[in-house]
């Protein structure tokens, strides 16, 4: 296979930042960066390879050149974030890759030194980055950088495949621009005071959807309940900035998904993606809610939405123990490890041993 290719030696390398010329030559060279093990896939950031990166206010995307060819690229944001109490900027590194042809040879641990010069030069006082689980080479790249491993949280993974009934609990509707100050008092009282949370705000989040791509207020739903906003939900639909194509699944997953159709004959059940088919995803960012049995209403409308949008797959980021994952209850759900690798760039910067919150961009 490509990915397993031998490794061609390096001329002489360069990083630049990458700017929109890059656009086709960067979207070729992620087509050909498979990743998975049980479920391989090839992602590419489409129409526009920046879209992916556009939702964080202050992003950078760099690329490794030899001989003007472009080898390799890795991104990162700052942002402002709460870190033992405070509210400091930290560094986000993401969607770094390398050509398969060029791999093992020190394209990976370039972009990351630069990005970090980088980070440091804007006053970010320490990095990140989130690993999905059994991701070894990456996990190795970023230990070999002075990264380490500070919680493993969870991407609860609800898989979408009947209509789910809705509890008399309020009325869904689309946000309009005169609840975002509830909202944004519903994300504070949900996460204010997890390490690496970002206070939300009224103009935060109409900062938010302005900037970030296939994001509109209508994408901002929330539950209304005798004249109050009692929780709020935003959905990403990711296969409007990423193409994820299955590219190859092993026994294990192929034995499973001959059950699963099996077992479709008698009853509703989910399905695996086969080679060749493009997963079609939304992402759940932000989450608001004071009662789970608030968030467990938009979760299922979002399911029935998702359904009859043709989406397979709804999913966000927490701690293994938040009560949103309460609110789950009656999903068909698979969870999945998210490594999250933190490096102080300034000295005695260290996240506290509070929970920890990841914005769903992040994934």
């Amino acid at each position: 296979m490509e990915h397993l290719s031998r490794p061609m030696k390096i001329k002489k390398m360069y990083i630049r930042q990458a700017t929109p010329e890059d656009n086709e030559e960067l979207q070729a060279l992620q087509a050909r960066c498979l990743y998975g093990t049980d479920l391989v896939v090839s992602t590419v950031n489409t129409p526009d390879f920046f879209a992916r990166a556009k939702a964080y206010e202050s992003y950078r995307v760099f690329v490794a050149c030899e001989d003007d060819q472009i080898i390799g690229s890795g991104a990162c944001a700052l942002r402002g974030a709460l870190v033992s109490g405070e509210m400091v900027p930290v560094g986000y590194v993401f969607q770094v890759f390398t050509s398969p042809d060029r791999r093992r040879r020190g394209v990976a641990r370039e972009l990351i030194r630069h990005i970090e010069e980088h980070l440091t030069r804007e006053g970010a006082v320490l990095s990140y980055a989130l690993i999905f689980e059994d991701n070894l080479p990456p996990m190795r790249l970023v230990e070999g950088h002075g990264y380490r491993l500070h919680r493993s949280l969870v991407m609860p993974m609800l898989l979408v495949y009947q209509p789910m009934d809705l509890p008399p609990r309020g009325q869904v509707r689309p946000a309009a621009s005169e609840d975002l100050d509830d909202a944004a008092r519903l994300l504070n009282e949900t996460w204010q005071g997890f390490e690496l949370y970002e206070p939300a705000s009224a103009d935060g989040l109409a900062g938010f959807i302005r900037r970030t791509p296939a994001y509109d207020l209508d994408d901002l739903l929330v539950l209304e309940h005798r004249g109050e906003i009692v929780a709020c939900l935003g959905v990403w639909d990711w296969s409007r900035i990423t193409r994820i194509t299955v590219k190859a699944l092993t026994a294990k997953l192929r034995v499973m998904g001959w059950l699963l159709n099996l077992a479709r004959l008698f009853r509703p059940m989910s399905r695996l993606p086969g080679p060749g088919e493009t997963l079609s995803q939304w992402c759940l960012t932000p989450i608001g809610f004071r009662e789970v049995e608030d968030l467990a209403v938009l979760l299922r409308y979002v399911n029935n939405q998702a359904l009859s949008s043709g989406a397979g797959q709804v999913f966000c980021v927490c701690e293994k123990d938040h009560p949103l994952l309460e609110g789950t209850k009656g999903f068909f759900r698979t969870d999945v490890l998210v490594h999250l690798y933190v490096k102080a760039l300034q000295r005695g910067v260290l996240l506290g041993d509070g929970a920890v919150f990841v914005d769903g961009i992040d994934l």
